[in-house]
Formats: structure tokens, sequence, C-alpha cells
């Protein structure tokens, strides 16, 4: 009946008629949010009614909210990539003078014989700085490649209990330091087709948690296997803080924590990054806690990753 130029200018809901046609226009969006305008035409000789233009008003509004949506959900897309992308150059950035750094001190603690006592200290300090740094980096840029599905996995068989073992024996360390102890319960061997370095990193996470929330109390490793579900499983379990039943989901998030109570070091990614690593090798993560009384963490994993 009209030219979409003269639809266009639609102000306000209205029925016209001419002959036996007639026709509703309703504007989609409000003055200064305008996206367009919604029309309907007959032509049998029924005339549209109020309930007709009353139901065309209500679908021009909620075109009007679905494309405000949209633009936003746009916008914050683009915002996030923004700064995924700037993440992931601050940290390959990063990485560059760290490597320098790193090499510096390896050349120091390679004569650190002939260093005197206060100098050597200061130089231990470094060094845990620098590996503190060094781990930084490697979180934010694991953030991304989770974020944009872009974490590759390198497949081969071996036996998670080998996995804990060798981890277990690198942090015993950090176990002496804290007036701690990490007892093994391993129902092995527990051979599936994972990426040995990514499960290194998961038993890592799980095990750094278990120490900074456990209180110095005892951790307690165990693994195994499901023979009836085909898969092998994997437990960490401290007697530390544990966590509120309305804080557990939100743990696996990053930069969350489950906890207010002090331990703020780190970015709250270790989490965030097993729950990554595990998802993409087919497996769940998942969490039994209740506080004062300790956490528990399982993870299982299928046998056989498939792609």
């Amino acid at each position: 009946m009209e030219a979409p130029v003269a639809l266009a200018a639609t102000v306000r809901g209205e029925v016209r008629f001419e002959g036996e046609r007639s026709r509703i226009s309703v504007p989609i969006g409000m003055r200064g949010d305008r996206f367009g305008v919604l029309s309907f035409a007959r032509c049998d000789g029924a005339a549209h009614g109020a309930a007709d233009l009353s139901l065309a008003q209500e679908l021009g509004e909620r075109l009007s909210l679905a494309i405000r949506n949209a633009r936003e959900h746009m916008a914050l897309a683009a915002a996030l990539g923004d700064r995924e992308r700037l993440i992931s150059i601050a940290a390959h950035e990063l990485r560059n003078p760290l490597c320098s750094v790193r090499f510096c001190l390896q050349t120091l603690e390679r004569n650190g014989a002939a260093l005197a006592s206060p100098a050597a200290k200061m130089l231990e300090i470094m060094a845990r700085g620098e590996r503190k740094i060094a781990r930084l980096i490697d979180d934010l840029l694991d953030l991304g490649r989770i974020r944009t599905g872009q974490m590759e996995m390198e497949l081969s068989p071996f036996d998670l209990c080998d996995v804990v073992r060798d981890v277990s024996a690198l942090m015993e360390a950090q176990t002496v330091d804290i007036g701690s102890s990490l007892n093994l319960e391993l129902d092995g061997p527990v051979v599936g087709c994972w990426d040995r370095a990514r499960l290194d990193q998961v038993v890592s996470n799980l095990l750094a948690n278990a120490f900074k929330y456990g209180q110095g109390r005892p951790v307690i490793v165990r693994a195994g296997v499901d023979r009836q579900r085909e898969v092998g499983w994997l437990a960490v379990v401290d007697q530390g803080l544990g966590i509120e039943r309305e804080l557990q989901e939100g743990i696996f998030e990053p930069f969350k924590r489950g906890t207010s109570i002090g331990h703020r070091e780190g970015l709250g990614l270790g989490l965030f990054i097993v729950r990554g690593i595990v998802e993409q090798l087919g497996g769940a993560v998942r969490v039994d806690s209740r506080p004062g009384v300790g956490s528990t963490f399982v993870v299982e994993l299928p046998l056989q990753v498939s792609h």
C-alpha cells in the first residue's frame, strides 16, 4: 500500500485501510533507537482490528529487545576477544626478557660456590621469583588456549601412577616447608592414552591447591581404574579449610577461589586449567568438600581419548 520509504517514517502503531485491503505498521524500537518497521497487510476484505494491532506492537517490542541483546552480545564478544589477544600478547612479550633473566640466573648459579653467603641467598630468592613469574605467564597463555579452543594434545600411552610419583617427588620439598606430608595410595598401573605433560600439569595444580589450603595437614593422592566404565581416576584429598557449597561450582572458573581467607597468591587459574585439560581429554573433574573438614578433587578420564 506504501513504498518502503513511506513505511520507514512510521513512528507509532497504526492501521490503514484502502478498499478491501488493510495494513498494520508498528515501529521496531523507539525514537533515537530505531531499527525498522514491522508491517502486515491483508487483501481478503477482512480488516485488521485492535487485537491485531496489539499483537503487532508486542512483536515489534520483542524484535527491538532481541536486536539490542544481539548488538550488546556482539560488542561484549569483541571486547572479550580483544582482552584475550591482549593477555596472549602480553604473556608472549614477557617471556622474552624472562628468558634473559633465567639465563643470567643459571650462569650465576653455576658459579654459586664463589659467591658470599648473602649473595647466594639473594640469588636463591631471585631464582624463586623467576620461576613464579614463569608459572604465571604459562597460566595466562593456557587461559587463552582453553578459551579459544587452541590447546593441543599430544597423546601417547603411559601410566598415570608414574606421573603422580614424578610430581610428588618434585613437590617433596614443598611439603617439608609447610610441615605437611604426602601419602600415595596408588592402585596401578592406570594406563591410558593421554597427554603426559598436560596430566603432569593437572596433578601439579591439584597438589599445589591441596598444600595451599590444607593447613599443613597430610595430603593423600589416590589413583585407580574403573574397569566397568573403562576410566582411570585420580583423587587428591586434603584435610584443610574446605569450600562452602555455594562457592564450589565457581572455583573452576578463572580468577575465582574457594575461600576469601588469605591465600591470595597466584591468579586463581589453576582449577580452571585443570578442568580445561581434563574436559579436552574427554573426562570430568568434580569436588566434594565441607568447610573445616577438607576437600577431595576427583578426576575421571576415559582410558582411550576419542577425537
